[in-house]
């Protein structure tokens, strides 16, 4: 059996399978995944400039409410803070 990305034997290393591929090496797939840039079946080279931008921009948002959220957690999640003593 071969690696479908180095042609040469699977077997004599880490195999797995890739859906739609076939076997090929463990190194070899997650080379191809950064050369490609995929992630997590989301092909960012395929995106067209104006797709690249937009997936920016909700990222840094999904990034602010998560931070967002955390400092309110941390800010009155506080239970060792005495008011009144």
């Amino acid at each position: 059996m071969k690696c479908c990305y180095c042609n040469k034997n699977v077997l004599s290393e880490d195999p797995i399978t890739v859906s739609g591929m076939g076997p090929a090496h463990r190194s070899c797939y997650e080379k191809s995944l950064i050369e490609d840039r995929v992630f997590l079946n989301l092909n960012l080279r395929a995106l067209s400039e104006e797709q690249l931008s937009e997936l920016s921009d909700m990222v840094k948002m999904e990034q602010n409410v998560r931070d967002s959220q955390h400092q309110q957690v941390d800010v009155w999640g506080e239970e060792d803070v005495m008011l009144f003593g």
